[in-house]
């Protein structure tokens, strides 16, 4: 079988992702699938929070700036916030939902600071935590660059499971018009949404909740509820 120009492009890096996605989703959205044409667009746009599949959530490194016992000051160095904050709260504080598009992660990936990608902890929640001998002045979640690349090459591999799955069942993808062949057969149709569904969301959970402090102060301040 004579393979689509579409995953020669795609394999051999003669497009962007950006642009393999762009046509991608001219082609499936003959499908006629919310659910797939939302994980097409959430990588071309970024996420929402409550959207983002589990490949996407990661755990970072605490950073940041603190005083230890009346006279010690710390400068962007490791917080151990483990000695005040149980093992649930600190993988709360560490877990970081990468939401951008993945132009805007390849972006981070080609800029110098690349290692310096995570989000800001609130300070009032920074406060919040402190004590008298440990005084936190500020912190971030911190995620290496290696995880980054691991989800931009997730989303490529995914791609690559997509064209495969769509060269099994349909002819010329390089039109990228395959509505005839769906109208033809919609039992093909539900089991190549099945299969495509299963590529992308292969065990991902929607992030919820489960990433809020919602039983006390804390999740008040990070922006739970109090119970």
């Amino acid at each position: 079988m004579a393979r689509s120009q579409l995953l020669k492009d795609l394999v051999g890096g003669r497009d962007s992702i950006e642009n393999i996605l762009l046509r991608l989703k001219v082609i499936l959205s003959d499908l006629d699938n919310e659910l797939i044409i939302n994980w097409i667009d959430g990588e071309l746009q970024g996420y929402t929070k409550e959207e983002v599949p589990s490949y996407r959530v990661l755990k970072g490194e605490l950073m940041g700036t603190y005083l230890l016992n009346y006279q010690f000051k710390y400068t962007n160095a490791p917080v151990p916030v483990e000695h005040v904050l149980d093992e649930e709260r600190v993988n709360q504080l560490k877990t970081i939902t990468i939401t951008d598009s993945i132009t805007a992660l390849q972006n981070v990936l080609n800029d110098k600071n690349k290692d310096n990608y995570g989000k800001i902890i609130p300070t009032a929640l920074c406060h919040h935590i402190s004590t008298d001998e440990f005084q936190i002045a500020g912190m971030r979640s911190i995620v290496a660059s290696n995880h980054l690349d691991g989800i931009v090459s997730k989303v490529k591999s995914k791609l690559v499971d997509i064209v495969i799955e769509l060269e099994k069942q349909f002819d010329n993808l390089d039109e990228m018009d395959i509505k005839s062949q769906v109208e033809e057969d919609y039992s093909k149709k539900e089991q190549v949404v099945l299969n495509i569904e299963k590529i992308i969301y292969d065990g991902s959970i929607k992030v919820g909740d489960k990433n809020k402090f919602s039983k006390s102060k804390l999740g008040h301040l990070f922006g739970g509820k109090k119970s």
